[in-house]
């Protein structure tokens, strides 16, 4: 396929050393150009390695668990890995990456390999082999599931009734589809004006299909406001994707329990819960304003709404909270926990807190001197530059509106099929930075006015 440019893979002792200095394993203490250069982009989980001195192997998708280095090396387009600029690359546009880490996924939980083993049991062999033969006939990766996996290599079921591939267990009851939407958002507030906010709106769809027949064909409309279909990114399983200005239409065999796509919404700038975080400290008193404001599009019924502001390093000695809503508590001595309740104040939208802590600073025990409770704390400088931490839940709710209609559903196999779909909103990373301490942010290097000025 690739001609000339084809690299083969090299012997395993090669490969292994290769990989080892790639990931950091060996060389760790010196610098290597090709790994630890500044501008190099990073593709994880795919790694590339140097063959030889003018070849190099790409994409190899690499995983650790338990110990362990599982990789893969996935088929890929002739334009893809000849191409020597990585930084246009993305990795959702290549599936076969996708499946790379399903295989890996499957293979490390399937299968029970621990970095403690010298060697390989006849009896783990043999587990490998009926691994790969049945869920990976020929390259092909069919099926990572584990427990349908366990099923396929030790099916249960009698009688002359024939299972589907994706589906080996018998099905009793109606047909039915499930189909869950996760949404998550991360958001990063500063309360700065010269700093930017970040906000990230990405989410996952997940089908499980019980319908009769051995090959039915599905299709779904999957509907985003906004959104022109640039960041879907599908599974394997998805033979066909139809955009529109609003919506999605996906058509797929059954991938139980396997995401059947992901998403991201840039277009989304206005974050859900827009925060306001004060902290200042005068010797060992913490005065501490926290003020949330819930913003339009967002459901006001929450399973979990809390704020988590920690002291790296300091115990809360006591807390003196005044909430508006919810209540306060101390968690493993130096979190400050600010349970606001299921949803905000109707007529306001707006949930306060004003606490006073007392803390001192922790010290280590020793035999010969206890830890001194009166100890004052002479640096804030760890405590002024933190952030508190909102984590929510949301249940039959997406920020984004992101949802799928259950008439849009058919089943090339089914005139009747029970659908059920479900969603949440829950936060990712969602930080909202003290306004009284500095801004941890990284600034772009000035290259034109540098160039500018050595002209000059």
């Amino acid at each position: 396929m690739s001609g000339g440019s084809y690299v083969g893979i090299p012997p395993n002792k090669s490969f292994v050393n290769a990989l080892r200095m790639e990931v950091g394993l060996a060389d760790a203490g010196i610098f290597v150009e090709s790994r630890d250069k500044s501008n190099k982009p990073a593709l994880y989980p795919t790694f590339e390695i140097n063959v030889t001195e003018n070849k190099r192997l790409w994409p190899i998708v690499v995983m650790e668990n338990r110990g362990l280095i599982y990789c893969a090396l996935p088929l890929m387009p002739q334009e893809a890995y000849t191409s020597q600029n990585k930084s246009d690359v993305s990795l959702a546009d290549l599936p076969s990456v996708s499946t790379a880490v399903e295989a890996i996924l499957g293979l490390s939980q399937c299968v029970s390999l621990t970095s403690s083993m010298t060697s390989l049991t006849p009896a783990l062999t043999m587990q490998l082999h009926q691994f790969v033969n049945t869920c990976m006939p020929f390259g092909n990766v069919m099926c990572t599931n584990p427990a349908l996996t366990t099923q396929l290599i030790n099916p249960t079921g009698k009688g002359k009734a024939k299972q589907p591939f994706w589906n080996p267990g018998p099905h009793k009851g109606k047909s039915q589809v499930v189909i869950h939407i996760k949404e998550e958002i991360r958001c990063m507030q500063f309360s700065h004006s010269e700093v930017q906010d970040v906000l990230e709106v990405y989410g996952s769809v997940i089908c499980k299909v019980e319908v009769e027949g051995t090959a039915p064909e599905i299709c779904v409309n999957l509907t985003q406001p906004g959104s022109d279909g640039r960041g879907l990114a599908v599974s394997p399983e998805v033979s066909n994707v139809e955009n529109t200005a609003v919506s999605s239409r996906l058509r797929f065999r059954p991938c139980n329990s396997q995401p059947l796509c992901h998403y991201s919404l840039p277009h989304l700038t206005e974050p859900p819960i827009h925060g306001a975080f004060k902290l200042t400290v005068n010797n060992n008193l913490a005065t501490v304003h926290m003020q949330l404001q819930l913003q339009t599009g967002m459901k006001n019924q929450f399973q979990q709404l809390e704020v988590h502001i920690p002291f790296s390093g300091l115990q809360v000695m006591s807390v003196k909270p005044s909430p508006s809503v919810g209540s306060v508590s101390v968690q493993a001595d130096n979190l400050l926990v600010w349970n606001v309740g299921s949803k905000f104040p109707t007529k306001t939208l707006t949930a306060t807190l004003n606490a006073i802590c007392k803390l001192r600073k922790l010290q280590k025990k020793t035999d010969k001197q206890q830890t001194d409770t009166t100890d004052t704390l002479p640096s804030w400088e760890r405590s002024l530059n933190s952030c508190a931490l909102v984590h929510f839940k949301v249940a039959d709710h997406t920020y984004s509106n992101t949802r799928i209609d259950p008439q849009s559903i058919i089943i090339s196999t089914a005139n009747k099929v029970r659908c059920s779909i479900t969603s949440e909103c829950v936060s990712g990373q969602y930080k909202i930075w003290n306004s009284e301490g500095e801004v941890p942010i990284t600034a772009e290097m000035p290259v034109q006015e540098l160039q500018d000025l050595f002209v000059q």
